[in-house]
């Protein structure tokens, strides 16, 4: 081996030297800053404790024998907990980010829904509706609402001949023929003669055959 080939590697080994000395002095430092970490750790976790004792002790919060050492022991024992807790918090989140346009879009039928219905006057009439409540709240005692229980059976009769085609029919017909037609002096102050004249026609005569016989029939019923 020549003079040249042994100074090269002499200077490959004190080159590879170096570097093992420089990352020796490397890892030193880091060593030292690391336990100079250590020690500012424990200088602030000394402070925070402390800290922690004063603002417990305070508030009057007591700490049994097992302490905070014991809370952090349940803690760790309890991370499948959290860890499910975390999932659940996920999920619901989740769940919402699905359900918010749902909602949105639900919020949004029901305005315009609320809407319609004002357009329509159907507030105007449920608000109509609790004014008239009230009046016949005003006009109707409790004693009033008994005594219509007390003839319940008869009030019930009159509402059931009601849903009658005929009686509906006819009693239209007495309501608008009530409205339409007017006392007036001229036409209905005349003499027992133009009444009789009257009774000449058909449709009287019908009409007051009518009346007599249901007269006859009312008195009939009330006699039972």
């Amino acid at each position: 081996m020549s003079d040249k080939n042994i100074q090269e590697q002499i200077s490959e080994l004190n080159r590879k030297m170096d570097l093992i000395l420089e990352n020796v002095e490397i890892q030193r430092q880091k060593r030292e800053e690391f336990d100079d970490l250590v020690k500012d750790l424990n200088i602030v976790a000394k402070d925070a404790f402390q800290q922690s004792v004063v603002l417990l002790d305070k508030a009057q919060v007591e700490l049994d024998q097992c302490g905070i050492v014991c809370l952090i022991v349940k803690l760790l024992q309890n991370l499948g907990t959290f860890h499910e807790m975390l999932e659940l918090v996920e999920s619901a989140r989740d769940f919402m980010k699905d359900v918010s346009p749902v909602l949105h879009q639900i919020g949004l039928d029901a305005v315009n829904k609320m809407n319609e219905l004002d357009q329509k006057g159907y507030f105007e009439y449920a608000r109509e509706s609790m004014k008239l409540m009230e009046k016949f709240m005003q006009a109707f005692t409790a004693e009033d609402l008994q005594r219509m229980q007390g003839n319940m059976e008869h009030l019930a009769g009159m509402i059931r001949n009601l849903t009658q085609p005929e009686l509906v029919a006819s009693l239209n017909r007495a309501t608008r023929a009530i409205a339409e037609v007017k006392m007036d002096e001229k036409l209905d102050n005349v003499s027992v003669w133009k009444i009789l004249m009257r009774m000449r026609s058909p449709e009287v005569r019908k009409s007051l055959s009518y009346t007599i016989r249901l007269l006859e029939t009312i008195n009939k019923k009330g006699s039972f």
